[in-house]
């Protein structure tokens, strides 16, 4: 009974906890390497997916260049192999698990993955074959996408009206991400992005041309959409143990039918981000996984009261344990590499450990009644000495 109250107790003073995964745009040349250099965990992901795509990721994380992660298929399988790697290493060594996850765009493969919905193997090899459909459709239809701050969803909405044709893949402009209150983004081809940005900033908006090699998200994407859909019936879905919010709907769902149909959609579809964290708006802590921080900060922004950060290194892992109320401390390890002596830290949960020692170490046996009348001989012994010591002159003069 006491152990069920203070388990109890646990779960009512446990935080919830809300989880995302970014998309394309957020890579960069040396993502994930502080964790990959110290965590075993993240280097036998990275091996997997190495072997898996034949591909080398630690040269493509971390020695690559700018333009090369920007490809679409090297920037999606990457983020993803990141975040999940990450995910892994807060859940299996730490015991972080969240109540409720999403993910922005591709991001949204990290985010099933994180839930159970989908194998490792399974959303890497995905994720390779959407890239490569992708790829194809920006060959076929040239475009890109731009992020807009600071200007009305309407007032953006009557400019995109200005160059985009509908039923057209030559004159096209949608705003297809809704990432918060503030900032959408536009996709389509290049000559009408082009005249929508000269229009924002003529009212005072602010455009920034995204890394993406491609109007994703747009109708310029239905082909490979089309073709993409072909592929899934290879993959086994499975329900999810945890809650998703889905990019398209900016609804809850849990069965793999509805993720199943959420992915094959999702390429050419709208991005409601903003909509979908208002599934998010009651976890006590919110923690990006993946690369960056701009997911993080532009929710922080519009909830400045809430608990929001990311994760990309070991001090970021110890201030989200912090965060949670775990008990954490800094130990030095040193091991062999292959060309000198490496030293590095890592964390322990310093609670994790005393309840393992508590659970190792083995109840006392009660005494048993000779025992105990064993035991009550010195006692005796003791209050017969206390009480001569109590007769003495001296004693009694006082």
């Amino acid at each position: 009974m006491e152990t069920e109250k203070k388990q109890e107790i646990k779960q009512k003073d446990r935080k919830k906890i809300g989880m995302i995964f970014p998309g394309q745009g957020s890579q960069y040349p040396g993502m994930g390497k502080e964790l990959y250099d110290k965590q075993r965990i993240v280097q036998e992901y990275f091996e997997r997916a190495s072997n898996c795509l034949d591909t080398n990721f630690v040269r493509l994380c971390f020695a690559s260049s700018d333009k090369e992660l920007k490809e679409t298929v090297n920037a999606q399988t990457s983020i993803f192999l990141v975040s999940a790697s990450i995910y892994s290493l807060l859940k299996e060594k730490y015991g972080v698990t969240p109540d409720i996850v999403a993910g922005h765009s591709s991001g949204e493969y990290a985010a099933v993955f994180a839930a159970g919905g989908i194998s490792f193997a399974d959303a890497v090899y995905l994720l390779k074959k959407r890239a490569a459909f992708m790829e194809d459709a920006t060959k076929n239809f040239p475009g890109s996408m731009i992020a807009v701050l600071g200007v009305p969803h309407d007032t953006l909405k009557e400019i995109c009206q200005r160059y985009d044709q509908p039923g057209s893949n030559s004159d096209v402009c949608e705003i297809v991400n809704y990432n918060s209150p503030t900032q959408l983004v536009v996709s389509g081809t290049v000559h009408s992005l082009d005249s929508v940005t000269h229009d924002v900033r003529s009212i005072g908006g602010k455009v920034i041309p995204l890394k993406v090699d491609g109007a994703f998200h747009s109708r310029l994407m239905n082909d490979a959409a089309n073709e993409f859909a072909k592929y899934m019936v290879k993959v086994d879905f499975k329900d999810l143990g945890i809650n998703l919010v889905d990019n398209m709907q900016a609804r809850v769902i849990a069965s793999n039918e509805d993720v199943k149909q959420t992915l094959e959609k999702q390429m050419s579809s709208h991005v409601l981000w903003w909509p979908s964290m208002q599934q998010l708006q009651d976890c006590d802590v919110i923690i990006q996984v993946g690369p960056g921080d701009k997911l993080a900060k532009t929710l922080k922004k519009e909830w400045p009261d809430k608990e929001i950060t990311s994760v990309n290194t070991l001090e970021d892992v110890e201030s989200v344990l912090k965060l949670l109320g775990k008990n954490v401390k800094r130990i030095e390890h040193e091991e062999i590499c292959d060309r000198e002596n490496c030293a590095f830290d890592d964390l322990v949960i310093v609670e994790q450990e005393q309840e393992t020692e508590q659970e190792v170490k083995p109840e006392t046996e009660p005494e048993s009644k000779e025992e105990q009348e064993v035991n009550q001989v010195p006692e005796q012994e003791q209050e017969i000495k206390q009480q001569e010591q109590a007769m003495t002159p001296d004693r009694i003069s006082q």
